[in-house]
């Protein structure tokens, strides 16, 4: 079966409608004319007119494809491809560097256009938080609304209360901000440390029962690591690497808030 090409002279394209190609039928439908191509946009790898046959989608880039694959063989010179990075580089490093000035904490700090203002995602969130016109609904709350009425603290907290929401598993991260948050109720020295450090440090050994301690086992295993507080908090302890130790959750829980012996 052979193919029936396009009635336009010089065109060997196969014929799609009107006796046309699929190019000349579009000229035709959208400028009334198969001839006289409008060249919208020049190929960025020959300079060569593009003729954009379809005026209502994207614009071509390249002519041909054979010019598309001179263009992207890019990426298949790794020795061109890295002196155009190297020189891209010194581009960027001659660009003087950009401080701007945090709208929140109002620390400078280097900025990758004109139009960020804050430093970090932190600050931008207590910026929206304090300029929230509606306020938490709970009295004694007064943080920004974030839905149903409710800052996302407590949103969260009614989540997981009515079970909509699981809560965040016991990380280490969890951990550490569970006991520095007892530590700054009470007003006492708070220094950031992980639970994880001090096991380590301590060579996994309890430090009231002097017994190793697995790193296998978890909450709620009784024999599982948990972070001791030499002198408990209640009595004026710190929360500092000189009055933590590593202990089983047995013996952390059996000890109380006693000094150990």
């Amino acid at each position: 079966m052979s193919i029936v090409s396009c009635s336009i002279e010089g065109c060997e394209r196969p014929k799609q409608a009107r006796g046309w190609c699929r190019m000349h039928y579009l000229r035709w439908h959208q400028r009334g004319a198969t001839d006289d191509p409008v060249v919208h946009k020049v190929c960025k790898e020959c300079g060569s007119g593009i003729d954009a046959t379809n005026l209502h989608g994207p614009r071509p880039k390249y002519c041909s494809m054979e010019c598309a694959k001179k263009a992207t063989a890019i990426t298949r010179n790794p020795e061109k491809y890295e002196a155009l990075k190297a020189k891209k580089r010194a581009a960027t490093a001659a660009k003087e560097p950009l401080t701007v000035a945090c709208v929140t904490c109002e620390k400078s700090f280097v900025a990758r256009s004109a139009t960020r203002k804050f430093c970090s995602s932190k600050c931008s969130n207590k910026h929206l938080d304090i300029h929230n016109p509606i306020r938490c609904a709970e009295s004694d709350c007064d943080r920004g609304a974030r839905g149903k009425g409710l800052c996302a603290m407590h949103w969260r907290r009614k989540a997981r209360a009515e079970g909509r929401e699981l809560p965040d598993p016991w990380s280490e991260r969890r951990k550490a901000n569970y006991h520095k948050r007892r530590a700054q109720k009470l007003g006492t020295q708070v220094e950031d440390l992980r639970p994880i450090d001090i096991y380590e440090r301590d060579i996994w050994l309890c430090g009231l029962c002097v017994t190793p301690v697995d790193p296998d086992s978890a909450w709620p295993d009784p024999m599982s690591p948990s972070l001791d507080h030499i002198l408990p908090l209640s009595k004026g302890g710190t929360h500092t690497y000189e009055n933590v130790q590593l202990a089983h959750l047995t013996c952390n829980v059996s000890k109380g808030n006693r000094v150990a012996a």
